[in-house]
């Protein structure tokens, strides 16, 4: 730094103490001409002092003075001998002027009444706004259960003062008057009953959808006169206290004494020590809030880093608000951004866990636990009356944020303690289901999820036979639908799984499995039932009961002697019902004369292609287009079929016009967004414990914020606490499931399910709030990770092809982020893992999603990898 006065040459020994000072230093007194360094002579061997001068003063210092840059003055350095009576005992005070504060949170008792405190560099941020956002949400949800007492500390830009002075009268006291009678009085209970006293008459209220709450509010003054002469800072206070935090606490004493459960504190803005009490006590919430400026966000950051080298605990306790996003700003600008500011709590929270393996580098989505994005809105641009600013908050986004962050401020709202019996057999229960979904053929539950995929499907073909195709992802669901089909039997069957009152035209449409897996034991069962039903409705029919795998062989055995695959489509459907028919039309007309319809499914296409000895495309081509053509051209419209295929699958046999193709069947795409994994998720472990689960919402029609919701009592909020810093629990799960396109499949939640609960008898229970435990989470996705990467095996030929350079690299080198010349991949290899999102890369470096990283065996660099906020489900 520049030494322009004595006093930065005094500064400059003051933030070099801890680090530069040689222990036999007692004491640095700093004058305007003159340094005179105290040193214990018993500690002193002669040398450590001229090196320490040259290390703190470097270009500065030189025998025996200290130079001064602005008019080139120098200070006499003397020395003077002392013992350990003269070394002098540094301040250790929460404010923004001293270096050293060694206080943690542990040490110090805790504060009667939670005080939360919003603070911004700058104004113009939305501190104010958020402050008054949160205490709304906590109205709407606690009602009249929980009472706040609200303080405008903002001495520069009262602005809740001013929102408040229509509606609340004149104050009987205001903030500047407390800090006075701190510093006059003594700060003790009795102090605090008779402020509190005064504060009950500081009322106001606060407006919800369906009441309204009074509140207390404690203004910044009184009188506006307050503001011109200041004299009792918290500066003052606390100089004349042996208790350095006595202002937060005794802040808090007050608000104990008006039986308050919550104190939310609007601090001045900027680096000023009229905010530095709360900002540096560990116990003390602080939210800064800052919008995407570069002053606000080089700010923040500036406060951040002073707070994390002066008492690095205290960022443990610290939230960011990121408001005013603009909707057009580039997601890795504002990565960047979040980068920026959440650098030093990422820093303290992991290095607090270090030794904790379970919190190491796979903790996806921590930011969650600390960080909020809040758009820009408009509407907020100005702000009028507190009534009128209450009622354009709601539903906006920022109202959402705070709601989130009001729910665990007073840890659950009813008693929702278990008991371990309880747990471990709910648990049991919920692994044995889903086992056996795991397995999509598996008749392990006569019901059925119905998600909007299928709702489609039942719209649209609840009148009119259905000719379509259903295109999914491996593990979307295609065979759980077929199932599903088969069980019914009927057409009209399966609609009413949906729909039960669904008036339909197709009562006599009959369901014929044409083609399924080779895999397909566990269907075997219904696949005859089908049969013997058409048989007893159609007993002219001469029907195999084998006909699936008869119809596989067909094809296999065809493939090399036919190039006409329309036609040979066509011949399969007519031997399959019978053989007595030799056109379409024929089977039509005979359908048509005894008033029946017949359904033909098709699933299993995957095995089907590996075992054709000829190119499957084009067989797979004449089916999903001609076949269909030829059907929708029969008279008597008696024929229909549903094709299930994988989408790759689809995508390669059509490589023409795929995407025209494809709008014919758009509606039916089998895609599990995180709200519909979280659905399947309700509707799984409601099937076995119906009493616990999904018993008080509609779990097909919720919205996903209900979903969560609902779901916090299988596994938890958070990964920990519901009040700890730990990743929220949904979104880590999903985020972890999902690839970096957002894709998750069903199978891929029932499978986390089935491996996070498969410890029931002997799992440590350490929360009575849940049934999942963390560790237990944690735990499962290594194990999908695992069933994920044999799938792609299995399936995705062409994609393992490429993961395997990874799986062979070698131990050693297996750490992310990769760089391009360490992952031996060519353009169209990382564009084929990137279409699939299985690679991403940010900033020339690679990245693997987690759902195949741990399969792939590889770790982290460093402490807390940049991938933590790729996933934003």
């Amino acid at each position: 730094m520049k030494l322009f006065t004595w006093h930065d040459v005094e500064i400059q020994f003051f933030n070099a103490k801890e680090e530069l000072w040689p222990k036999s230093w007692n004491r640095v007194d700093v004058y305007n001409e003159e340094v005179v360094i105290n040193i214990n002579t018993a500690l002193d061997d002669g040398t450590g002092s001229e090196t320490a001068l040259e290390r703190i003063f470097p270009n500065h210092y030189s025998n025996h003075f200290i130079s001064l840059d602005f008019d080139q003055e120098k200070l006499l350095v003397t020395f003077e001998d002392g013992t350990d009576e003269d070394r002098e005992c540094f301040p250790e005070r929460p404010l923004f002027k001293d270096p050293f504060l060694g206080a943690s949170a542990s040490e110090l008792d805790a504060l009667p009444v939670p005080v939360i405190a919003f603070h911004s560099y700058k104004g113009g941020t939305g501190r104010t706004l958020s402050l008054i956002a949160l205490a709304r949400e906590i109205a709407e949800m606690y009602k009249d259960h929980k009472k706040i007492l609200i303080i405008d500390a903002d001495l520069e830009a009262p602005g809740l003062t001013w929102m408040l002075r229509d509606s609340s009268g004149i104050p009987a006291i205001s903030y500047l008057d407390v800090l006075s009678l701190m510093h006059f009085h003594a700060m003790n209970e009795d102090l605090a009953k008779k402020i509190a006293a005064l504060i009950k008459k500081n009322q106001f209220t606060i407006e919800t959808s369906r009441l309204q709450i009074d509140e207390y509010f404690l203004p910044v003054y009184s009188s506006i006169e307050q503001t011109w002469n200041i004299f009792s800072t918290p500066e003052k206070i606390i100089a004349s206290q042996e208790n350095k935090y006595i202002i937060s606490e005794f802040i808090s004493l007050i608000g104990k004494q008006l039986n308050a459960d919550l104190i939310l504190v609007d601090l001045r803005a900027g680096i000023t020590e009229f905010s530095s009490p709360f900002l540096f006590d560990p116990r003390v919430q602080k939210y800064m809030v800052t919008s995407t400026s570069m002053q606000s966000v080089k700010g923040t950051q500036l406060i951040l880093n002073r707070i994390y080298n002066k008492a690095p605990s205290v960022l443990e306790n610290t939230s960011i608000l990121l408001t005013m996003i603009p909707m057009d700003m580039e997601e890795s600008t504002i990565q960047g951004i979040e980068d920026t500011l959440s650098e030093k709590i990422e820093l303290t929270i992991l290095e607090k866990h270090s030794s904790d393996d379970t919190l190491g580098n796979e903790r996806l989505l921590l930011r969650d636990s600390f960080l909020s994005r809040i758009p820009f809105d408009s509407r907020f641009i100005s702000l009028g009356n507190f009534s009128k600013t209450c009622s354009l908050l709601k539903g906006s986004e920022l109202s959402k944020a705070m709601r989130e962050l009001s729910q665990g401020l007073f840890g659950p709202q009813q008693d929702s303690s278990l008991d371990e019996e309880q747990i471990r057999s709910t648990l049991h229960a919920i692994y044995r289901l889903s086992s056996q979904e795991v397995t999509a053929e598996a008749n392990a539950s006569s019901k059925m999820l119905s998600t909007g995929s299928i709702r489609e499907i039942v719209s649209d073909c609840s009148a009119a036979i259905p000719q379509i195709v259903v295109v999914g992802a491996k593990g979307s669901g295609k065979t759980y639908i077929y199932k599903q089909m088969l069980a019914k039997q009927t057409w009209s069957g399966f609609l009413r799984i949906v729909e039960p009152d669904i008036g339909s035209d197709m009562e006599n449409a009959l369901i014929f499995p044409l083609l399924e897996s080779v895999n397909s034991r566990y269907l075997q069962e219904l696949t005859q039932k089908c049969i013997k039903k058409i048989q007893e409705e159609l007993p002219e029919l001469p029907l195999s009961p084998n006909i699936t795998s008869s119809n596989f062989d067909f094809l296999v055995n065809k493939c090399g002697s036919s190039t006409d695959w329309t036609k040979m489509w066509q011949n399969l459907i007519l031997k399959t019902a019978g053989g007595k028919f030799e056109t379409l039309e024929l089977l039509d007309d005979y359908l048509e004369e005894k008033n029946k319809k017949l359904i033909f499914l098709i699933d299993g296409l995957e095995d089907l292609i590996t075992s054709l000895p000829c190119d499957w495309k084009v067989p797979l081509r004449m089916l999903l287009q001609n076949l269909m053509n030829e059907l929708r051209r029969l008279p008597n419209k008696n024929i229909g079929i549903v094709v299930f295929i994988r989408k790759d699958i689809a995508e390669d046999a059509i490589p023409v016009n795929f995407e025209q193709f494809m709008n014919q069947y758009q509606q039916y795409e089998l895609m599990w967004t995180p709200t519909e994994a979280l659905r399947l998720a309700l509707w799984i472990c409601a099937q076995p414990v119906p009493n616990i689960f999904g018993k008080n919402i509609d779990i097909l029609r919720a919205s996903r914020e209900a979903l969560e919701e609902e779901l916090e009592l299988l596994w938890g909020k958070k990964l920990g606490k519901n009040d700890s810093r730990e990743a929220i629990s949904v979104r880590w799960i999903i985020a972890a499931l999902s690839d970096f396109k957002s894709q998750l499949q069903a199978r891929d939640i029932v499978r986390f399910l089935k491996y996070a609960t498969k410890t029931y008898s002997n799992v440590t229970i350490r929360y009575l709030d849940r049934y999942i435990m963390p560790s237990e989470i944690r735990k499962a996705i290594p194990e999908c990770s695992a069933d994920k990467y044999k799938e792609i095996r299995d399936e995705m030929k062409t994609i393992y092809q490429i993961l395997q350079k990874f799986e062979k690299m070698d131990d050693s080198e297996k750490q992310l982020p990769l760089v391009f010349d360490k992952i031996n991949l060519n353009s169209d290899e990382i564009a084929k893992l990137e279409s699939q999102g299985y690679l991403r890369s940010i900033n020339q470096q690679y990245y693997l999603p987690e759902i195949i990283r741990y399969a792939l065996g590889f770790k982290y660099k460093g402490a807390r990898p940049k991938v933590l906020s790729m996933s934003k489900n």
